[in-house]
């Protein structure tokens, strides 16, 4: 077994095609995050890319693409706002993460979206979530089906809200109007600005993703992405001639990561998010899209929509290894602290107490 790394600008045409032949041959591999084109588009933005090459008697096995703090620490291309990380290969059961980690130069890699048939990582989870996604197999119709069947009903009680909400929204707004490629970039504009306060009302400006430099730089260089096997995909839907809600992903052939979904708060009585998905999912029905994939969370909507989840791990492996043993347990406690009941109840009084000042009362 041989390790080597590259910086993310040598990966020439011959790489490229081994890295999305590796990638097309595996299924839990399908997330956009996974293909060499984002790993470009965010080393584009100036940030450090790297990208560990694992070699088996001459044949390139995998690439493990990461970025390096000056601290030795290892984390996803893109830091947070990568859903699935990881290593893209197809089977590799003699690597072992603790010398992937030496030649990558690192002391430490935390993870919390890798998912858990990765047998490099998996010894080291501690944690456990899950991806919930929408099987889009055979159509909107077999979609359908397939809800219904997983919620255990005859029909879908999320579709008849939505009609509902569609029905008000043109009684009261206007006619509604639902564009799949949106090619305005002053909708991506928009769709940051509202983000953005959301963000700002929820958890404050300082945790506004959107507020730095190179993270706007990587979403208009996603949206100005067109190939057929990665590209952004930005939709909108609107009442009358109001835009009340967008959404920006990452999109291959045949999966759409759903990233960074919006609506107007003034509209939010018609829960426009709800048609926005709908919407996007029939569409993306007739265009051979087979999964969404609504990335980890619980959030109610997910629920509402999906028909499966993928199984994803969060852990961390360390040179030594008492490093990583010790995040996890700083980690297992603040999960407990902020699981506990009386915390629970300080931070909902904090969050009415700031919204009170918010709103000038």
């Amino acid at each position: 077994m041989k390790l080597s790394v590259i910086d993310a600008s040598e990966l020439d045409a011959s790489l490229t095609e081994r890295w999305k032949h590796i990638q097309g041959g595996c299924q839990t591999l399908r997330s956009p995050f996974y293909c060499p084109e984002f790993t470009k588009l965010v080393a584009g933005t100036g940030r450090v890319v790297r990208v560990a090459i694992v070699e088996s008697d001459g044949v390139i096995k995998g690439f493990f693409p990461h970025e390096r703090d000056s601290w030795g620490r290892l984390k996803p291309v893109g830091g947070s706002l990568n859903d699935y990380h990881g290593l893209i290969a197809g089977s590799c059961p003699e690597l072992e993460a603790s010398p992937l980690l030496k030649a990558c130069g690192a002391i430490y890699f935390g993870f919390n979206h890798v998912p858990l048939t990765q047998a490099v990582f998996s010894p080291h989870v501690r944690f456990h979530s899950a991806s919930p996604v929408m099987e889009l197999q055979g159509g909107w119709d077999a979609y359908v089906r397939r809800l219904a069947a997983v919620q255990n009903t005859e029909a879908p009680g999320i579709l008849s809200t939505i009609r509902a909400s569609s029905r008000r929204i043109e009684r009261d707004i206007g006619p509604l109007r639902f564009e799949m490629h949106e090619r305005s970039s002053g909708i991506l504009e928009r769709l940051m600005q509202i983000k953005s306060g959301q963000w700002t009302r929820t958890v404050g400006s300082s945790h506004d993703p959107f507020s730095v430099p190179w993270i706007r730089q990587l979403l208009v260089n996603c949206f100005e992405t067109e190939r057929t096997d990665f590209r952004g995909c930005l939709s909108s839907l609107y009442g009358g001639d109001k835009l009340i809600a967008c959404h920006f992903g990452l999109r291959t052939a045949g999966t759409l990561h759903y990233w960074f979904p919006v609506y107007d708060p003034a509209y939010a009585r018609y829960q426009p998010g709800l048609i926005l998905l709908k919407s996007i999912a029939e569409s993306g029905c007739s265009e051979g899209l087979d999964l969404i994939d609504l990335g980890r969370g619980t959030a109610q909507y997910k629920m509402r929509f999906k028909t499966q989840a993928i199984a994803l791990g969060e852990g961390a492996v360390s040179r030594p290894t008492v490093i990583a043993q010790a995040a996890m347990t700083a980690k297992a406690a603040r999960i407990a602290l902020k699981t506990n009941p009386v915390a629970v109840r300080l931070r909902h009084w904090l969050v009415s107490r700031r919204n009170r000042v918010n709103d000038g009362i």
